[in-house]
């Protein structure tokens, strides 16, 4: 019978580990260390500390580092961990899908070698270039964008919904989301370093509110009833990506071997 436990999403550094290995990621030249307090440069990890706490950090391109979280919950730890991994790979999935889609190798073949099969030819070759440069363009733009990923955020003790142009926030007093005319500037131009998933699970805020019950799902939000019945935005809540996201895709199995580090941002907290 099929192990499914091997396949649910890890709570434990161990579950992790072997969450990793059962896809082959070789995560040292991914620069993941699991269970390790790696002290070299460029790295994400992921310990427990002699006093019991689990440490979740990044090393910068400096050598200094920053810990995105450090306490007692082990699957709030693991979980902060897994999404930064799951970022970093779903970075380089959409350039590999980009690199497919926008630049299919093209071939041709010259029967003759006329002054016009060859003039053809150099403007195919012009064209190709052209079209290359583009791509290449597409990718680094894509690279360089630094606006905020849908999902959710926690902010000076706050949780935030991001979705296109729209921040919404968690209303305690309401009990609700509620849609907001401006955020801080703190936020929207550090946003990564106050991500904390795209998709919600209620143990999110257990750490910042030990007295309060913590935000609902925006998915039961009426801003989420909104969108998702109105036929023009039907895609809202689907993924951004132009292909369905899985760690299984066997078109990325050799994306591993293909990893480039230098694609992450290594001067960021997060």
């Amino acid at each position: 019978m099929e192990n499914k436990e091997r396949y649910a999403k890890p709570r434990t550094i161990d579950e992790l580990r072997a969450f990793c290995e059962d896809r082959g990621m070789p995560l040292e030249k991914m620069r993941f260390f699991i269970g390790e307090d790696y002290r070299g440069a460029q790295a994400f990890g992921i310990y427990q500390d002699e006093n019991g706490d689990f440490v979740v950090y990044k090393n910068k391109s400096d050598g200094s580092r920053a810990v995105r979280y450090q306490g007692p919950d082990e699957a709030y730890a693991v979980n902060e961990i897994y999404e930064k991994l799951k970022a970093e790979t779903e970075l380089r999935k959409r350039k590999t899908h980009m690199y497919r889609s926008e630049s299919a190798p093209q071939t041709s073949s010259y029967s003759q070698k006329s002054t016009q099969s060859k003039k053809s030819g150099i403007r195919r070759f012009r064209g190709l270039i052209i079209f290359a440069v583009i791509a290449v363009l597409i990718v680094v733009f894509a690279h360089l964008d630094k606006s905020p990923s849908r999902g959710y955020y926690h902010y000076n003790d706050r949780d935030y919904y991001y979705y296109e142009d729209d921040w919404y926030g968690y209303d305690y007093g309401l009990g609700s989301w509620v849609l907001l005319d401006t955020v801080d500037s703190a936020l929207y131009d550090n946003s990564d370093d106050y991500y904390v998933s795209k998709y919600y699970d209620d143990y999110y805020s257990s750490e910042y509110f030990d007295e309060t019950e913590g935000p609902s799902d925006f998915t039961d939000s009426e801003y989420y009833d909104e969108y998702s019945s109105d036929s023009s935005s039907s895609s809202y809540y689907d993924d951004d990506d132009d292909y369905d996201w899985s760690w299984d895709d066997d078109d990325y199995d050799s994306g591993w071997d293909s990893w480039d580090s230098g694609d992450s941002d290594w001067d960021s907290d997060w």
